[in-house]
C-alpha cells in the first residue's frame, strides 16, 4: 500500500494523452431544454461536457424551486455554494431567510449561510443581488462575487460585469472582509460596457471563465467578438476566447450562474497484485492489478497510471489515462521488471497528487513527487497542489 498526496492543477496541450473537453456546471433563469428532451428548471444545475448534459439531469437540484442565479461547486463530495435572485428559506430548510446578497452552502445533509452579505466587513448593500460566486483555489479559498447592478461599497463603485474579491477572517457566515477588485471589466482588453451583467464566472488555472446577460462584445478576441447567452468566454489577461458554447443552448435563455470543475484531488491508497496469485479470480500470468480508493475530491473525472523503474524514483511515465470501465482498477501487462505505479487523478484541465517521497536521510523528509519530465510522459500538463477538503 502507498500513500499518495496533495492536489494539482493542470492545462492540456494539445499533443497530450488526455483531450480538453471542458467541463461545467450551469444553470437557466428560465425552463429550458437544450435539446436533451426535458426542461433543466431554475433551481437546478446540469453538467456539461465535450456536448454532452448529464449523466445526472439534474445534478443539484435546490427545495423550495427559487432561481439561482450564481453557483460554485465545491472539492468536497457534494458540496455547493449558491445564492438565489429573490428572498428564501428554500422550503424551511433555511434556517433563515437569505437575501440575494447572501451566499448559501448545501452541505448534503442540510443548508446555512456562507455568506452574509450585510453582515460583512464591506457590507453589500441590499439593494445589491449577488448574480456570480467562486471560491479562489481550494474550498478555503477567497470568496469572489459579482452583483448585478453599479454597487457602492465605502468609496469603490464596482459595475455590473466586474468580480469583487472577499477574504475569509473569521468562522461565521459575517467572517468576510472586502479585499477589491478580483476583475475589473472597463480594463480588460478595450474594456466591457456597464450595460453587461457578468452572470456567471469561475477561474481557471489563471483564466477567468466568463457568461454575460445580454450579447457583449469582448475585445481583443480569437474569436467572433460577441459573445451571447449559451456561450462562455475566457480572458486570459491578454484576449478573450472561446470557453465552451453550449450545445443546444437557445438564445432565448441565459447560462444564469456556472461553475467550472473542482480540483482532482488525490488518491490515499492503492493496492498491487502479481498475477498469478489466484488464478480463480480469472487474472492473466504475468498481468498486474491495481486497485485504488475513490480521490478525496469530487473534482476528479478519471485516473491515470504512472509506471516507473524501481530505484529511479522519478523516472515514472504514463501507461494509461484513464479508468476504463470506472472501477477503480486496471489490469495490464508491465513494460519493465522492477517496477512501481502511481495512481493520479484528473480532470479535463488538472492532474492530482503523486504522492509523497519518504526519505529518513533527506531534509525535508516528506517531498512531493513530481510529474515527468516530459511532457508527452504526462496525461495532463502542469501541477497544483492543493488540500484535500
Amino acid at each position: 500500500m502507498k500513500r499518495l498526496a496533495v492536489l494539482l492543477v493542470v492545462f492540456i496541450f494539445a499533443g497530450l494523452p488526455v483531450l480538453a473537453q471542458t467541463t461545467v456546471y450551469v444553470s437557466p433563469d428560465v425552463p429550458t431544454n437544450p435539446g436533451i428532451g426535458v426542461n433543466v428548471l431554475s433551481w437546478q444545475a446540469v453538467r456539461y461536457n465535450g456536448g454532452v448534459y448529464g449523466p445526472l439531469i439534474p445534478e443539484l437540484s435546490v427545495p423550495g424551486n427559487p432561481v439561482v442565479d450564481a453557483l460554485h461547486k465545491m472539492d468536497k463530495a457534494g458540496f455547493w455554494l449558491f445564492s438565489l435572485e429573490e428572498p428564501s428559506d428554500l422550503g424551511g430548510l433555511l434556517p433563515v431567510v437569505a437575501e440575494p446578497r447572501d451566499v448559501i452552502q448545501d452541505y448534503v445533509v442540510g443548508y446555512n449561510l456562507f455568506f452574509c452579505g450585510g453582515a460583512v466587513t464591506g457590507a453589500v448593500p441590499i439593494s445589491s443581488n449577488i448574480d456570480a460566486i467562486y471560491l479562489v483555489g481550494t474550498d478555503t479559498g477567497d470568496l469572489v462575487v459579482s452583483f448585478d447592478v453599479p454597487t457602492s461599497i465605502g468609496a469603490q463603485t464596482f459595475d455590473p460585469a466586474d468580480l469583487v474579491r472577499y477574504a475569509r477572517t473569521g468562522a461565521s457566515c459575517a467572517g468576510w472582509t472586502l479585499v477589491g477588485l478580483q476583475f475589473d471589466a472597463s480594463t480588460a482588453g478595450a474594456g466591457i460596457l456597464t450595460s453587461s451583467n457578468l452572470i456567471g464566472a469561475d477561474e481557471a488555472s489563471g483564466t477567468f471563465v466568463l457568461s454575460f446577460d445580454i450579447p457583449t462584445d469582448l475585445n481583443p478576441s480569437m474569436v467572433a467578438p460577441t459573445v451571447v447567452p449559451g456561450q462562455i468566454a475566457s480572458w486570459n489577461g491578454v484576449t478573450y476566447n472561446q470557453w465552451d458554447w453550449l450545445g443546444g443552448w437557445p438564445l432565448s435563455s441565459e447560462i444564469d450562474a456556472l461553475s467550472c470543475q473542482g480540483n482532482p484531488g488525490k488518491v490515499y491508497d492503492q493496492w498491487i497484485y502479481n498475477f498469478p496469485i489466484d488464478m480463480d479470480i480469472g487474472a492473466v500470468a504475468g498481468t498486474v492489478m491495481i486497485l485504488w480508493t475513490q480521490s478525496c475530491s469530487s473534482g476528479a473525472e478519471d485516473y491515470g497510471i504512472y509506471e516507473g523503474t524501481l530505484g529511479s524514483w522519478y523516472s515514472h511515465k504514463q501507461i494509461t489515462c484513464t479508468d476504463m470501465f470506472g472501477d477503480l482498477q486496471e489490469t495490464f501487462t508491465p513494460q519493465a521488471a522492477d517496477s512501481y505505479y502511481l495512481v493520479v487523478p484528473h480532470n479535463y484541465r488538472d492532474e492530482g497528487a503523486f504522492g509523497v517521497d519518504h526519505d529518513y536521510s533527506r531534509v525535508p523528509l516528506y517531498v512531493e513527487r513530481p510529474q515527468s519530465a516530459n511532457l508527452v510522459d504526462r496525461c495532463t500538463a502542469t501541477q497544483i497542489l492543493t488540500p484535500c477538503p
